[in-house]
């Protein structure tokens, strides 16, 4: 069940690139819907299914695949992971059908969107560090494409911002997990296996410092947010609805999976800390929103004012 969430999306992508461009941008659109809307129906059904008054991992897959990098094809859901795969079903139907029937290069803009669907599930699934790396890692060029394709205006300038951050906020995570691992002494990269290591509440604050840089970028917090302002400005609507409601909570459950799971100890420490830096990114992103809306009055005022007789 979990495979056929993550793997629907991502095979579709790849036939849609194969559709003739001669077909109606109306049609690619509505079969890129029946296959947001296949997986929809699999998460509800899972949801359905799911066991509430059990606390672990459920649906479970395991498949050994590169050993010696200690990388296996381990997937599972929790009630964490499971309403994040929800939303993600969800938002990616939504992003389709409010999306243009008159769109440029339609094959490609709706391979990305099912991409992108099938990466972000399987990072909320992934039950292995690198696995969850590679998921993660793996919207960044959709996301790129659909920002310096779609966008609006200074759509390159925001895609190459916005592809910068992300790799850092990428390479940072996977030096906390290659550190975790080689620290721990860990065989592989095991979510299951790591939660039973222990480290020096040193090493716990250093890594999980990596960690909270890594993804206070993606989600974005106060001062890594400045990607923000240009990408959803220069985006479309189908993709600030991704980079919103799916991207931004990939980020939120990072922290929480891997920062809380695997450091709770370093976690307790910088419980202060983290809730002070979370209200300075609330108060500063409120008094932001204040004062555009201020300045947007203001310029209004000046053009259909008094004072535009100056003019």
């Amino acid at each position: 069940m979990l495979s056929l969430i993550i793997w629907i999306p991502i095979f579709a992508a790849v036939l849609i690139g194969f559709i003739p461009k001669n077909q109606p941008t109306s049609r690619i659109r509505l079969g890129a819907l029946s296959v947001s809307g296949v997986v929809l129906l699999l998460t509800v059904w899972m949801l359905v299914q799911f066991d509430i008054s059990n606390p672990g991992l459920q649906f479970q897959e395991f498949l050994p695949w590169i050993k010696t990098l200690g990388l296996n094809y381990e997937l599972g859901v929790d009630g964490l992971s499971l309403v994040m795969v929800a939303l993600n079903s969800l938002l990616t139907c939504i992003a389709i059908l409010t999306s243009s029937d008159k769109i440029e290069r339609p094959r490609l803009f709706y391979s990305m969107l099912l991409l992108i669907s099938g990466g972000v599930a399987g990072a909320f699934m992934a039950q292995n560090l690198l696995l969850f790396f590679l998921a993660y890692e793996l919207e960044l060029v959709p996301f790129y494409l659909l920002i310096s394709i779609w966008g609006g205006e200074k759509r390159n300038y925001a895609a190459i911002k916005f592809l910068i951050y992300t790799a850092i906020s990428g390479a940072l995570i996977l030096a906390a997990f290659l550190g975790l691992t080689w620290l721990t002494g860990a065989e592989d990269f095991s979510y299951q296996s790591a939660l039973g290591q222990t480290l020096p509440i040193g090493l716990q604050v250093i890594l999980l410092g990596v960690l909270l840089v890594g993804f206070g970028i993606k989600i974005p917090l106060v001062p890594f947010h400045t990607w923000l302002p240009d990408t959803y400005v220069a985006a479309s609507t189908p993709t600030v609805i991704l980079l919103g409601g799916v991207l931004a909570k990939l980020g939120t459950y990072g922290i929480f999976r891997f920062g809380l799971g695997l450091f709770p100890d370093a976690w307790s420490k910088l419980a202060p800390f983290m809730a002070t830096w979370a209200a300075v990114s609330i108060l500063y992103g409120a008094l932001a929103a204040i004062a555009q809306k201020i300045l947007n009055a203001w310029w209004h005022t000046v053009r259909s004012g008094t004072w535009a007789m100056y003019y």
